[in-house]
């Protein structure tokens, strides 16, 4: 398998990398690409890219310390890629375009210590163009990456559908709880076909799911979605994502913006 790595200059990519070495090592090894990218602090009008040479030497520290991780662990193959751009665009856009080449991007929540330096929306633009699932780790916190206990945010929509799919190689053999929250008037039937068939399916895929049709009234579905990830320990949350294709800065799921702020445990995302 084939996991890419967005790398900084930041205090949090290794958190990453290491997710990522675990990651792969428990699913009997692969190749983990680092993709360096990041903005300048100040980028010349004339300088669509910046100084690409500047941009080498400091992606050079940060390609050692990759290289020093990961390199002599077996079954890890480690390969990198330095985006010679300081342009926020550029960034997304070849960060997007590497993630298409994988099974699995792995990026960082939004770090307040490095918010001048990485694009605000980069979750949002690779999620939302790249087709391609994404792990999000936040910037604080341990975690766990063999996923034996998983939450999914389910409805019946084409990002829940495609989320799942892409989330069933990576929980095989896990225990799921299954919250299928939609909004509409009322909750969910627990007895309709659907949430019978998505159980079956799950199961099919050597997966121990319990299917729930909660009902929200004094709390927003992010806040449950990370209550009920506390209450039975999960190490992963799988959601879609919502958006506009094309146009990553026009993400509408209110939920997904929040748990992308509020994050406490790793959250797969597709759309």
């Amino acid at each position: 398998m084939k996991v890419v790595v967005h790398v900084d200059a930041g205090e949090s990519w290794p958190r990453r990398a290491e997710a990522a070495l675990r990651f792969v090592s428990l699913r009997g090894g692969g190749r983990i690409l680092g993709v360096y990218g990041q903005m300048a602090t100040v980028l010349p009008a004339y300088a669509y890219h910046g100084d690409k040479a500047a941009i080498g030497d400091e992606a050079a520290p940060q390609r050692q310390k990759f290289f020093e991780m990961l390199s002599g662990i077996e079954g890890i193959s480690p390969d990198w890629h330095t985006i010679h751009s300081a342009n926020p665009d550029f960034i997304a856009s070849e960060l997007t375009a590497n993630a298409q080449y994988a099974d699995l991007t792995i990026l960082g929540q939004n770090d307040p210590r490095t918010a001048d330096r990485v694009p605000a929306d980069l979750a949002e633009q690779v999620v939302l163009n790249c087709g391609r699932p994404v792990l999000l780790i936040p910037y604080t916190g341990s975690f766990e990456y063999g996923f034996s206990r998983v939450l999914v945010a389910y409805n019946d929509s084409r990002e829940s559908a495609r989320a799942l799919g892409d989330a069933l190689p990576f929980i095989r053999g896990s225990e799921a709880w299954v919250s299928v929250v939609r909004h509409a008037p009322d909750k969910a039937d627990p007895s309709d076909w659907r949430w019978i068939e998505l159980l079956r399916r799950l199961e099919d895929h050597g997966v121990r799911a319990t299917v729930e049709t909660p009902t929200l009234n004094a709390i927003g579905v992010a806040d449950f979605l990370l209550s009920k990830a506390a209450d039975v320990s999960a190490e992963l949350l799988v959601m879609g994502a919502y958006g506009k294709l094309g146009l990553p800065r026009m993400l509408r799921g209110s939920v997904t913006r929040d748990i992308l702020r509020q994050m406490t445990l790793p959250v797969l995302l597709s759309h």
